[in-house]
């Protein structure tokens, strides 16, 4: 079970950073660009992510597995969201309105629904986490991680 903690600690830091890139700048050239991409790229991002992370829960009752997977992500959101705005970008007063507590509710709830309306194929598709899966959501949050504060700390625009 602690193994598969980590598994999601580490996609939930690949998912935040990797969504946060992708919206960097849509966001930056428009706030309304940004927002539509984020209902609409960010959800696909955060639902496979919960799919991969579910699918490995080491327990026969997936719900069990959507509420950790839930508490996991969303502890990992209000922290990363503080290294985000706070640490890297020095803008905590764009941090908290009501769209972030929407977010927090929507990453909250999206493993329940994941969970839910993807059952049978979570349940064919269950497997153990393999070494693999970590390189790989590694990998993918530390250059995604990596590059948005790049981008933020240099300056770069469109």
């Amino acid at each position: 079970m602690n193994r598969w903690f980590l598994y999601n600690l580490t996609v939930g830091f690949a998912v935040y950073w990797m969504s946060n890139l992708v919206l960097w700048f849509p966001w930056s050239i428009h706030p309304m660009l940004g927002m539509t991409l984020m209902l609409t790229v960010s959800p696909i991002i955060w639902i496979i992510s919960t799919f991969l992370c579910i699918r490995t829960f080491p327990q026969k009752n997936i719900i069990i597995g959507a509420f950790y997977n839930s508490l996991v992500f969303l502890a990992l959101a209000v922290v990363m969201d503080y290294v985000f705005f706070g640490l890297i970008r020095n803008a905590m007063d764009q941090l908290y309105h009501p769209t972030t507590f929407y977010g927090y509710g929507f990453v909250a709830s999206i493993p329940f629904i994941v969970a839910l309306g993807f059952r049978k194929i979570i349940e064919k598709k269950k497997r153990d986490v393999r070494q693999s899966d970590f390189i790989k959501a590694g990998a993918i949050g530390l250059v995604c991680f990596s590059l948005l504060t790049l981008i933020i700390i240099l300056e770069i625009e469109i």
